[in-house]
């Protein structure tokens, strides 16, 4: 079994909505009854979180969040509706106290840019209209590919002081990515040490390590929008930094970053040349393994992990 973690599986205090919330208490309550509600009308079906999620084709963990008044995006509630067989006045009802979602994202999406490195705060008000996004990752898995305790561990280890507000943050902006932003192609390319260091690494444990690569396998089978991608050890002498290339519908120009360095690489006039970018990526998708051989590597490693003495 992987070694010992920090990381105090099930401890109360941290994945829970933020006492500090800036929300009004009537905010907080309209997602407290909305959470109540969803939570009554699911057990009425019979369902458990993980039925109503296959039902649905979405993440349980987003169902869990709902239930738990979490601040979302309106469309966690509009995704999972039709699996709870909910009559017209409940239905009424629910999208009522979902509006305190819906006039929350505004300010959740200002939250975010103020949040931010300067340099990224172009990227962070860009990326919901965004029309295809590439991103590779070489030794680290990228925030919209983390399960949330995975987030929860990575933040332990960097001594994070408010953990529940860092994750509600990331998960913010999850939201808007993958639920804001439904017409997005999100292509995601990870190294083999990447998935490696998930199973390997020391203060990881079995409950988060298991988490996170059930987390990658289900994204890409509830999201066909979205194609993960692992790059071999055998294939890569040379680890390229990561970076995420992002493009839009015309005239918007395309936009380039990376986190690792630091760096804004646009089109403007002084701007980085995007090329070099397009060059990496498509040297390294030439690489990759194909879906199926991509699947076959993450369950192995999911496999090889519960075996592990």
């Amino acid at each position: 079994m992987i070694g010992a973690s920090r990381l105090p599986i099930g401890r109360p205090d941290v994945a829970r909505p933020p006492s500090s919330s800036p929300d009004s208490p009537d905010d907080n309550e309209l997602r407290r009854q909305l959470g109540l509600k969803v939570r009554v009308l699911r057990k009425r079906a019979g369902l458990k979180q993980e039925q109503l999620a296959e039902k649905v084709s979405y993440h349980q963990t987003m169902i869990s969040r709902l239930e738990k008044g979490y601040a979302l995006s309106a469309g966690v509630l509009l995704k999972i509706l039709p699996g709870l067989d909910a009559t017209e006045e409940e239905r009424a009802e629910l999208l009522r106290l979902n509006g305190v979602n819906e006039r929350g994202r505004e300010k959740r999406n200002r939250d975010l840019a103020e949040k931010g490195a300067p340099w990224f705060h172009r990227i962070l008000v860009s990326e919901p209209s965004a029309t295809r996004i590439r991103s590779w990752t070489g030794e680290r898995l990228k925030g919209l590919l983390q399960a949330e305790s995975y987030m929860i561990a990575q933040f332990f280890e960097h001594d994070v002081d408010d953990i529940a507000d860092a994750i509600t943050g990331r998960s913010a902006r999850t939201i808007r990515a993958f639920t804001e932003n439904p017409g997005c192609r999100y292509e995601f390319l990870i190294s083999e040490s990447a998935v490696e260091r998930v199973v390997q690494c020391v203060t990881v444990n079995e409950y988060v390590a298991i988490d996170q690569l059930k987390h990658l396998l289900d994204l890409v089978k509830r999201n066909p929008n979205i194609d993960i991608r692992v790059v071999p050890f055998a294939s890569r002498l040379h680890v390229d930094p990561d970076f995420t290339i992002m493009e839009f519908a015309e005239p918007e120009p395309t936009l380039g970053y990376s986190e690792v360095l630091g760096t804004l690489i646009t089109t403007d006039p002084g701007g980085l040349d995007l090329s070099r970018l397009y060059d990496h990526w498509d040297r390294l998708h030439r690489s990759a393994y194909d879906p199926e051989q991509t699947r076959a590597v993450l369950e192995k490693a999911l496999d090889r992990h519960r075996r592990s003495p």
